[in-house]
């Protein structure tokens, strides 16, 4: 049988038979015979069909998900365009073919490699428990968090919490986080779910001056803001297969949290410029974004390249982090942005010492 090994035929699903979920003929003799009629090749692109009855409480959860539902992308259109676009079957087409491309099934997590970077069996037919990091999460998150945490951006050194064989992406965002998000959010970082570093550190607190300083329950650093090294950023991107317009580029700012909620509520965060432009859906009849200022084009970010010292943290040769952050070109200011994007972001701006 294609794809299929022995062993499978031994595990839950194999015991199932090929039928019980992609349907067709289980008589046949050969593929076309096989893929006839109702057959179905990606059952769990389906969950509440052909998942549910074995894996309810999971299936109900993702049906939330900001994995499955992509509302972090829907909602950042909408709020530039300035409309509900639910009833627009041409935009909402047009998304479904380019965005939706990045919509993770349940098999394309624990069977297959996403679709969106050509798919293909991870193992057989086998379902594995936990996705792989690079054949899975790293192949849809690979451009940015990918290449900062296995230290594949030119001068950077791989995130600490690195371990090969060891520590793995499942290791802070577990099955919880990825299977559902919290009600209504709209964005990862409103999903309480989602990890963060003081989760597992905060122990640290009182660690030393800088901490006491600039770790606060209520405002303050983030992390962030103090051990990650410089990160990729985009500028514009386009749809219809343009991609995005220039070269990436490696750059460190830090500004105001511009997405302050109670479960994110540091004052000073570092941002990433995302590749967004005026005319980045041209291609689906939309010219320009009447909203485009209403979000900023320097977003929130927690790369995923974390040391313990870095340029900041590492205050050799000097009196104090003065001279290492806030006398230095981190900072986001209105000398760093286009034009076109000052109303977006200046309300999230930095001066020298303000933080």
């Amino acid at each position: 049988m294609v794809s299929i090994k022995e062993s499978f035929l031994s595990t839950p699903h194999g015991k199932l038979g090929c039928t019980a979920c992609h349907f067709g003929n289980a008589k046949a003799k050969t593929k076309e015979e096989a893929h006839v009629n109702d057959f179905v090749a990606s059952p769990s692109m389906q969950p509440d069909v052909y998942c549910e009855g074995c894996h309810a409480e999971i299936t109900n959860d993702h049906n939330g998900s900001l994995h499955k539902n992509l509302d972090g992308y829907y909602k950042r259109i909408e709020k530039r365009l300035g409309y509900d676009i639910s009833g627009d079957e041409m935009i909402v087409g047009e998304f479904n073919k380019e965005c939706g491309k990045c919509h993770a099934s349940c098999g394309q997590c624990h069977v297959s490699r996403p679709v969106s970077v050509k798919g293909g069996f991870l193992d057989g037919h086998t379902f594995q428990r936990e996705p792989t990091m690079k054949d899975n999460c790293t192949a849809c998150h690979g451009s940015r968090v990918g290449a900062e945490f296995f230290g594949e951006n030119e001068g950077m050194r791989a995130d600490v919490h690195w371990i090969p064989n060891v520590k793995r992406c499942v290791f802070c965002h577990d099955g919880n986080s990825m299977h559902s998000s919290t009600d209504g959010a709209t964005h990862r970082y409103e999903d309480q779910d989602m990890t963060r570093c003081e989760d597992c550190h905060m122990d640290d607190k009182e660690a030393n001056e800088y901490h006491l300083t600039h770790w606060k329950d209520d405002g303050g650093l983030s992390c962030q803001v103090c051990h990650s090294q410089e990160y990729k950023n985009c500028n514009s991107c386009h749809t219809g297969g343009a991609g995005i317009t220039g070269s990436s580029y490696m750059d460190f700012k830090i500004a105001k949290n511009p997405i302050k909620t109670d479960f994110r509520n540091y004052d000073i965060v570092t941002v990433r410029h995302i590749p967004i432009s005026r005319d980045t859906y041209t291609s689906w009849g939309i010219a320009d974004l009447p909203n485009y200022n209403v979000e900023p084009t320097w977003k929130y970010a927690t790369p995923h390249n974390i040391q313990r010292w870095t340029a900041r943290t590492d205050t050799t040769g000097t009196t104090a982090c003065y001279e290492k952050c806030h006398n230095s070109d981190y900072y986001l200011t209105l000398e760093d942005l286009f034009e076109e994007e000052v109303d977006a972001n200046k309300d999230y701006v930095l001066t020298r010492n303000e933080n």
